[in-house]
């Protein structure tokens, strides 16, 4: 089953994503990886077991961590890890068990405000 996962996670990854109907993209205020997601905006911080998520509006403006809850599925070393994300401070964050090196891998399904957003990431985070 994890190898099933960790498959369809990289296949995720490496699919093309779709071209931005919401201009263009902000700036990685956090040193992370931006993507579109469902009119928002979410940013992804990994450092070496610490996972980080931001999330800003199309008009750029910091989403209340208090709004957002989810997980991040992160390919680590050939194995995913599944990290529940929670609340600290302008961010959702959550710990890997083992260290990210090299290029990230990530998916991050969250609930924004009630409502389903997820994105798919690949990069060095």
């Amino acid at each position: 089953m994890r190898r099933f996962a960790a498959a369809l996670l990289l296949a995720l990854a490496l699919t093309p994503g779709t071209v931005s109907a919401h201009g263009e993209a902000p700036r990685a205020a956090h040193g992370g990886l931006m993507q579109e997601a469902q009119a928002l905006w979410v940013e992804l911080v990994v450092k070496g077991t610490d996972v980080a998520v931001y999330v800003v509006d199309h008009d750029h403006k910091p989403v209340p961590a208090a709004q957002v809850s989810g997980t991040a599925t992160v390919l680590v070393g050939g194995q995913s890890y599944k990290v529940e994300l929670n609340a600290a401070g302008d961010c959702v964050q959550g710990r890997l068990p083992a260290p990210v090196t090299g290029n990230v891998v990530a998916t991050v399904a969250l609930k924004v405000g009630g409502k389903a957003v997820s994105a798919r990431f690949t990069g060095k985070a």
